[in-house]
């Protein structure tokens, strides 16, 4: 494992000491937890904002992190041209063709020239083919384009469904939901800057979408069509529909969406994959996905009305998952100019509010980028954590932003230094203010593992959308619902053996005292056929495993004139419910003969006790379960919601254990920093005071020269006394030396000791990967069934079926 491949952590370039990219230090690496916190990006064109973007989802998907994209430039889909092989003919379908005749070479060539890049970059920042392997393997990468039929479009009726339970049950959310629909229709069809309170046109179809909603009702185009011409509702507020909005009002109106539905711009928005968050976030296996949402083709009243209704929608799905403090999954703007303006209320700028104030809460990490930073408001950016700033040429757009920013982001620098910093940035380099706080970061950011081919064409986009190899059914979301077809009449399916006039009657046969009998209603003159009928409650319950249910259950049988009179497995495929039944038949009606059975209330008695039987054992509940982490799947959970609920609870526990791990390993690196600083000042003691010992020697050695050679030829006492002086310092000069080697020698034993300590680290770290990365693996299937005496009765009877 790389040294930046660490678990929960996003690898995004190196820091730099000095703003000329020389003297590179540590690995520039971003704890995932303070996306939680959410995150901007601001720059200049050419700043490198989408490089950074694109290498922050790239982690995101190595670590198996979900997330919409919302890209109205186009230049996001460059997540999806990343090559293992980094071969040249990888490159080719995507260099410009203009490009290698301005460089005097063949497309081939070109082609060759940007795998060679590549490769190098890569190299250079310590990745390689089998990274971007990985990263294809852990996360799928879908490109969308809602409203254009040359990629793999959207429908939008997901987006008007009925929001959820959770959300509905939240009076402000609902609301908000409510309104901001509203908004985003009526900016599409042209009426703009309308306010919520005086405008008309905005209360009345508010009250139209709140009033669907809670009657449980989803919403279309068309059926808004309708209803404002012919309301369902009567008043508004205490207003006559009359008097608060005219009919011809009203007219015009209707006019304006109905021409939007015949507009063949918009009759692309009708077609496409059904439209939820859950299936942006994750395959139908429960694999994660990046999927970008490209709007690049869009005009600006679709792009806002689009962007507004799916903020509503990631609103209502946020507030149905439960708390978290791990990062769920991103959701990331490429461009925010225009959706988040200082004073303009647009009608996206209320969700995306909501989103920043609320996701952290539920582990939705939000990053919004631009390059326009004197045009964004940053009163209500107070919430995000973690800014990084790219290159701004001009003094406006740097004063803009560091007014707009809090005081304490620029801790430990003055303004006008910070000012200046980023002014100077080069490409690919950034300040960022993390949400941990301390002093700003400079840094340049990695080498991409997706090739970075700038905005992709339509036919470009066509080719990926192929390769892709993507399997959906379009659906007419919008087209007028079809007249209702009148249900035909349920029929008893032909007997066996036909019954002869002789044996019908004209009056009903009777049964034995005490035995319910009903008809299920028929056409005068019918024949009816006798069968038996029962309604039960099967009731689950086990607390071991969390679960409490109750489930209806209605089963229908012919009594026959056979040796088994009735038998319970051959049932009727008839759906009936005990409101449909009648106590009366229709007139005329001729009825077929009873078995000598049903004459006695003991064969009824024994009859409901072999359907108690039958539905017992035919009864169970298939669930999905993980046993280690205690989860099992809700009764309408579908397989690929479990499996992304089991591994944002493996997120969780995995991020508690790296904690615990780093916390353990932290103070023994501390201890270790502590011995190897002591072992350093030592052998630097240590060196010193061998530096000195030579110098003293030296000039003993010295002084005992010069005295022997100015004491002529006699050796005196003192001559003697400074020899013997500097043969004791040639001594200690020489321990001195042995001191030296055994300090460093110390403190190689302790820098090997801190060596040791990461590899354990990682080691362990490693580990607890593996233990968590393959947690859908364990999920199984549990059966629950009931008790027999959880399977009651409710209804038993002796119904009479019309016979064709």
């Amino acid at each position: 494992m790389s040294q930046y491949e660490k678990l929960g952590v996003f690898y995004l370039g190196t820091e730099n000491r000095k703003i000329d990219g020389q003297e590179a230090a540590d690995f520039m690496l971003l704890d995932s937890r303070d996306l939680v916190t959410h995150a901007m990006c601001v720059g200049m064109t050419g700043s490198g904002k989408t490089g950074l973007g694109i290498c922050l989802l790239e982690e995101a998907a190595m670590d198996g992190i979900p997330a919409i994209v919302i890209d109205p430039k186009g230049d996001m889909g460059n997540l999806l041209l990343s090559f293992p092989e980094l071969k040249g003919s990888d490159f080719e379908p995507w260099v410009h063709a203009d490009e290698a005749e301005a460089d005097g070479l063949t497309v081939s060539e070109l082609a060759e020239k940007k795998a060679g890049i590549w490769r190098k970059g890569l190299a250079d920042s310590m990745q390689d083919g089998d990274r971007i392997r990985a990263m294809r393997q852990n996360a799928e990468f879908v490109l969308y384009t809602p409203g254009g039929q040359f990629g793999r479009p959207l429908s939008l009726e997901g987006m008007f469904k009925s929001p959820s339970p959770a959300a509905m049950a939240d009076p402000e959310l609902f609301q908000e939901v409510v309104s901001t629909t509203a908004t985003s229709l009526l900016h599409l069809v042209g009426i703009t800057n309308v306010d919520p309170v005086t405008s008309r046109e905005h209360v009345f179809l508010s009250t139209l979408i709140q009033k669907a909603w809670q009657d449980s009702q989803d919403v279309s185009i068309s059926t808004l069509i309708h209803w404002i011409s012919k309301p369902p509702i009567k008043t508004i507020g205490v207003m006559d529909i009359e008097t608060y909005l005219p009919e011809k009002d009203r007219f015009a109106l209707a006019l304006r969406f109905n021409n939007l539905i015949a507009s063949p711009a918009f009759a692309a928005f009708m077609d496409g994959e059904p439209f939820d968050i859950p299936s942006l976030l994750y395959t139908p296996e429960g694999k994660p996905k990046i999927s970008i949402l490209t709007l690049s083709h869009l005009a600006d009243a679709e792009r806002m009305f689009f962007v507004t209704l799916l903020l509503n929608r990631i609103v209502a799905w946020m507030r149905t998952e439960q708390g978290t403090s791990s990062l769920r999954a991103l959701l990331y703007m490429d461009e925010v100019f225009g959706y988040f303006p200082p004073v303009a209320n647009p009608p996206a700028k209320k969700p995306l509010l909501t989103l920043l104030k609320t996701a952290r809460a539920y582990g939705l990490g939000i990053m919004l980028a631009t390059q326009n930073p004197a045009d964004i408001d940053y009163k209500g950016l107070s919430n995000v954590g973690t800014w990084f700033v790219g290159r701004l040429t001009t003094e406006r757009d740097r004063m803009r932003l560091l007014e707009g920013m809090a005081d304490e982001s620029i801790e430990g620098i003055s303004r006008s230094e910070l000012g200046t910093l980023i002014a100077g940035l080069q490409q690919r380099q950034f300040v960022m203010r993390s949400v941990r706080g301390g002093e700003p970061v400079l840094f340049k950011t990695r080498f991409c593992m997706s090739y970075l081919a700038g905005p992709l064409t339509r036919e470009q986009i066509k080719r990926l959308v192929a390769n892709q190899k993507a399997t959906f059914a379009p659906s007419r979301s919008f087209q007028p619902a079809p007249e209702p077809i009148a249900t035909p009449v349920p029929v008893l399916p032909p007997a066996q053996e036909p019954v002869s006039h002789s044996e019908q009657a004209t009056v009903t046969p009777q049964v034995a005292s005490g035995v319910a009998v009903s008809y299920l209603p028929g056409m005068p003159g019918q024949l009816y056929k006798p069968a038996l009928a029962g309604f039960l409650t099967v009731y689950y319950e086990d607390q071991k495993k969390g679960i409490s249910h109750t489930e209806k259950v209605a089963r229908l049988t012919p009594l026959s004139q056979g040796v088994v009179a009735c038998d319970w497995n051959d049932q009727l495929e008839l759906d009936i419910s005990l409101d449909e039944l009648e106590s009366e038949p229709p007139a005329n009606a001729h009825f077929s003969g009873l078995p000598a059975d049903a004459r006695t209330k003991t064969s009824f008695t024994a009859w409901q006790r072999a359907l108690v039987d039958t539905v017992w054992r035919d009864s169970s509940l298939e669930l999905r379960q993980h046993v280690k982490f205690g989860l099992i799947s809700e009764l309408d959970e579908s397989d690929r919601d479990f499996i992304s609920r089991v591994k944002m609870a493996a997120r969780e526990k995995r991020d508690i254990e790296l904690d615990e791990i780093e916390a353990k390993y932290e103070k023994k690196r501390l201890a270790l920093e502590e011995r190897i600083a002591k072992a350093e000042e030592r052998v630097d003691r240590v060196k010193g005071q061998a530096k000195d010992s030579k110098l003293q020697t030296a000039i003993s050695f010295g002084a005992a020269a010069l005295g022997a050679v100015l004491g002529k030829s006699l050796i005196s006492q003192s001559t003697v006394y400074k020899s013997a002086t500097a043969a004791k310092s040639a001594s200690r000069t020489q321990k001195s030396v042995g001191n030296i080697g055994r300090a460093e020698e110390s403190q190689d034993r302790v820098e090997q000791q801190m060596t040791l300590l990461e590899a354990d680290m990682k080691k362990d770290l490693q580990a607890v990967s593996d233990r968590y990365e393959t947690a859908a693996d364990d999920i199984v299937t549990t059966t629950v069934r009931p008790l027999k005496r959880d399977v009651v009765v409710k209804a038993f009877a002796l119904v009479w079926l019309p016979q064709s």
